[in-house]
């Protein structure tokens, strides 16, 4: 008889002996730093905070802490991942209660926490048939909604706005993003259209709506068969630099694409979950009802969670073949959004980030009478940009000075640089973010411009 395999048992007296035993985590910065650029993919550099990179170990709320102990006031939340605060009691208690049970099961079987988290997801949305579909990322939740409005409508075109970010990863999410710094040195996937955003400070048409719309029209006459598959939007563009979309244009975008056979979809990976801090979804403050919803970031509040909100009789097109995501429905990373839907509920963030945004933004906007070189102010609850300029008149993008201001406040405030000239500051901390630390922020970069400019 063969031997049999037996494996051994694992006993220790605590947690600590067995994380004894794992490989070893180097806080040491200049360790840290080597390992960084010796075993990670050198691409991540192309995309981070500072010149010279934080070390992070721990985070608590609204504030995060380096390996020597540094407090800093995030405002970035992790790229918006973070959306009620680093150790958030209502997701750790989720997590830490499915994670004593089992930590993944396939849709190929049941576990009902994620029919929970979508039941509680869809109870936000307005009356109509709505199911969830449940992945990993926000690229992937684009891809699958692209995916779907071209299988129900057998249509191939999906418009989409310039200076808009809808992911940079997977073809088709990647091609519909127009940032070109996204884009790498080769021809992007098929049966994407840009048209110009409704920028009301840069736009290339001036204020107002018209014109806008007059190119949508004219794009999808010229270079469609005058059919679609649907049309893409955020509600206030994010890594295109916070640009607020006005609510004709969206109900008008919205009615042309249904005209034309189309579907509408609400990317609402950044303005989601409350940040807008008057509604639970972006979209909402625009009175239009979308076909689809694609969620991510901040509903997994850092765990790998997106939804698909999407009407039923769109995802039944679907079903003729097959469709899987090995670790979409995950029970884990649902029990993650339960507990976001819970924060959110019982201690109020989203009202937290209507009060705090509005005091902040008028904050900016006195750094923006003290200041020339701060061309504009805008957003919508604790999503605020801050757009510097060399010239009022030109409009010139000072690209240079905001990653000079994000370098000399980063011993105590993290931010990030956004836009289309990544001369956009932007403020998207954790919705726990307080009063009195969008006063510090702002305290620190006055005392940054002072001395920058």
């Amino acid at each position: 008889m063969a031997d049999q395999q037996v494996i051994p048992t694992v006993s220790f007296d605590s947690d600590d002996e067995l994380v004894d035993l794992l490989p070893p985590l180097e806080w040491d910065y200049e360790t840290a730093l080597s390992n960084r650029h010796t075993y990670l993919t050198p691409v991540i550099g192309t995309f981070q905070a500072t010149t010279k990179p934080i070390l992070l170990r721990r985070g608590e709320g609204a504030y995060l802490y380096d390996a020597d102990g540094n407090r800093f006031i995030d405002t970035v939340a992790q790229n918006q991942a973070i959306s009620v605060g680093y150790r958030n009691p209502f997701v750790y208690a989720a997590v830490k209660q499915q994670l004593s049970e089992i930590q993944h099961c396939s849709t190929m079987w049941m576990h009902p926490g994620p029919a929970a988290f979508a039941k509680a997801v869809i109870a936000k949305m307005p009356p109509g048939d709505w199911v969830c579909h449940l992945l990993s990322s926000g690229s992937e939740a684009v891809e699958l909604a692209i995916l779907m409005a071209r299988v129900y409508t057998q249509r191939h075109t999906i418009v989409a706005l310039r200076q808009a970010f809808h992911g940079a990863a997977g073809a088709t999410a990647l091609a519909a993003t127009a940032i070109s710094r996204f884009h790498q040195m080769l021809p992007g996937a098929s049966g994407i259209v840009h048209v110009t955003n409704p920028d009301q400070y840069r736009g290339i048409h001036g204020p107002g709506i018209d014109p806008y719309l007059d190119e949508l029209r004219a794009s999808v006459a010229s270079s469609t068969n005058g059919e679609v598959a649907g049309f893409i939007f955020e509600p206030v563009q994010g890594y295109g630099g916070v640009i607020p979309l006005p609510s004709e244009y969206v109900r008008a975008a919205a009615a042309l694409t249904r005209e034309s056979g189309g579907v509408v979809i609400s990317d609402e990976v950044q303005t989601g979950v409350g940040r807008t801090g008057a509604h639970f979804f972006g979209f909402m403050e625009h009175d239009v009802v979308p076909d689809m919803v694609v969620m991510a970031k901040g509903i997994g509040n850092g765990f790998p969670l997106s939804v698909v909100i999407v009407r039923r009789e769109i995802a039944e097109a679907m079903t003729s073949r097959v469709f899987m995501s090995t670790m979409g429905s995950n029970p884990t990373t649902s029990a993650a959004g339960r507990g976001v839907l819970a924060a959110l509920e019982h201690q109020g963030l989203q009202e937290n980030a209507r009060v705090v945004g509005e005091h902040a933004i008028g904050l900016f906007r006195e750094l923006q009478e003290k200041y020339e070189v701060v061309g504009d102010v805008r957003g919508r609850g604790l999503m605020i940009g801050m757009e510097l300029v060399k010239d009022r008149e030109t409009k010139e993008p000072a690209a240079e000075l905001t990653a000079a201001v994000a370098d000399q406040i980063s011993d105590a405030v993290i931010v990030s640089k956004s836009g289309a000239h990544a001369n956009v500051l932007r403020l998207v901390p954790p919705l726990c973010l307080s009063s009195q630390d969008a006063e510090e922020v702002v305290e620190r970069l006055d005392a940054a411009l002072a001395k920058l400019t």
